[in-house]
């Protein structure tokens, strides 16, 4: 359901009358309301990830402008995704390399500076200001 949604782009409603085609029914509020708590599980998957990624002593970033719907505008802004990218296998470690993406609607510095204050690190960074 997950993957219907977010990789084949396929509403709720539209998965809803799959599955009823299929003899299965299952309302959108109740494919809605498994999407709220697969995503409130994969939060603790997240924070263990960005946790894992942050605490190095090196870390590869950088940002890609996105287009973004804006809200009650018939036209797309640009967001970010911020990118933190462990990898030191060439360094000779053994830790396994690991990504981390974070999303902003905007490219202030006041959000990589977020994501990396909890940490000292060596920045390796492409940023362009």
């Amino acid at each position: 359901m997950l993957t219907g949604k977010y990789c084949e782009h396929l509403p709720l409603y539209r998965q809803s009358e799959i599955f009823a085609r299929q003899g299965v029914e299952l309302s959108r509020a109740l494919l809605s309301n498994w999407v709220d708590a697969c995503c409130q599980l994969m939060t603790a998957l997240n924070d263990a990830l960005y946790r894992y990624v942050m605490n190095t002593r090196k870390l590869h970033t950088d940002d890609t402008p996105v287009k973004v719907l804006a809200p009650g505008l018939k036209k797309t802004k640009t967001g970010r995704i911020w990118t933190y990218v462990r990898d030191d296998r060439n360094a000779g470690s053994s830790s396994p390399p690991a990504v981390w993406f974070a999303y902003s609607s905007n490219r202030q510095g006041k959000h990589p500076e977020q994501h990396l204050r909890p940490f000292l690190l060596e920045l390796d960074s492409c940023f362009k200001d």
